[in-house]
């Protein structure tokens, strides 16, 4: 009997040092680190964007700057051109800036931008968290923006909750076709004052896919489901470096 026990604890304790051992020496899984959204200057992407009531454009991203201050943080400044594909599409343009900052790739919309400088025009407080960067695994977080521009007379406040995770399911635009995208469903909630100092608010769904060392490749926005889609955005062309 003595000896079974023996013999029993041995196997045990030889069990336990390579337990041991093997824990020790085990590296850890790694978590995903992929790129989503890969900013380096001259990066450029063109889509595809069809809003409600008939606008039509070609919208053109390009990083024009890649080390701009902006909140204490290195940012990279995106012009965005749309160029009108209808006769009821008027010309626009936007200069944002996106940055690092908590784990989150973050988007700052309150500049312009006139080919030889980039400036912030105090339109509005706060910056967008758009996905988190690095990804590494299901997130959910909040936020939250202030706008002065529209309406004038007060302008607008917008909260908003949001989550990611890897879409299963392929996503085909006219680039090409994707796979394993990062998935980002934005809910929010827009509250202003209209002319008539009556208070108003309204909601907005937005479904954005990121493909890995590509950037955005779809996006749909509503008001919600079972609503009317206000806008499709599809990636046409992209030239990016990591």
């Amino acid at each position: 009997m003595k000896r079974a026990l023996s013999a029993i604890l041995a196997i045990c304790s030889a069990f336990f040092v390579v337990w041991s051992l093997t824990a020790l020496f085990t590296r850890p899984p790694i978590l995903n680190s992929a790129n989503y959204f890969p900013l380096a200057l001259h990066n450029s992407w063109t889509h595809l964007v069809i809003f409600s009531g008939d606008y039509l454009y070609y919208m053109t991203e390009t990083v024009i700057e890649d080390d701009m201050p902006l909140l204490e943080e290195r940012s990279y400044v995106v012009a965005e051109e749309y160029e009108p594909l209808t006769a009821a599409s008027p010309e626009a343009k936007s200069t944002v800036a996106y940055f690092h900052k908590d784990g989150f790739l973050n988007r700052y919309p309150w500049l312009d931008s006139d080919g030889e400088r980039v400036w912030d025009t105090k339109l509005g407080e706060g910056a967008e968290r758009i996905l988190p960067s690095p990804y590494r695994g299901k997130t959910s977080w909040q936020l939250g923006m202030q706008t002065n521009a529209w309406p004038l007379n007060g302008g607008q406040t917008m909260t908003a909750s949001a989550n990611a995770w890897i879409d299963p399911e392929e996503i085909r635009v006219p680039a090409g076709v994707f796979h394993h995208c990062l998935r980002v469903e934005t809910t929010s909630a827009n509250q202003y004052v209209d002319p008539k100092h009556e208070a108003k608010g309204y909601r907005l769904h937005h479904v954005e896919w990121y493909a890995e060392g590509v950037g955005l490749v779809r996006a749909i926005s509503s008001e919600g489901e079972g609503t009317p889609i206000k806008s499709v955005t599809e990636l046409v062309w992209y030239n990016v470096q990591q």
